[in-house]
């Protein structure tokens, strides 16, 4: 399964990425679980991409973590921090 993934406002700004296609297993299919496979990038991701902090949408639509995701989605990843916070 592919998804492409966009980053909005902040998260874009700290993880220097503006969009991205990633390719997924069968396990990851759930839209914590897309976020859970990024945050093992490193402590940058981990941060940015905490429970609580992002926002998401599939194919333009908000959607809670536990969404289920399909091949072809488009994620949209937005930070519900300030961009001033550390």
């Amino acid at each position: 399964m592919q998804i492409e993934l966009l980053y909005f406002g902040r998260t874009s700004e700290f993880l220097m990425m503006t969009s991205e296609r990633l390719v997924l297993t069968e396990q990851v299919n759930t839209l914590a679980k897309v976020l859970g496979q990024l945050r093992q990038r490193g402590a940058a991701w981990a941060y940015e991409l905490a429970d609580g902090h992002v926002l998401c949408t599939v194919d333009g639509q908000a959607q809670n973590l536990s969404a289920l995701i399909a091949d072809g989605n488009e994620i949209g990843v937005f930070s519900m921090r300030s961009m001033c916070e550390p």
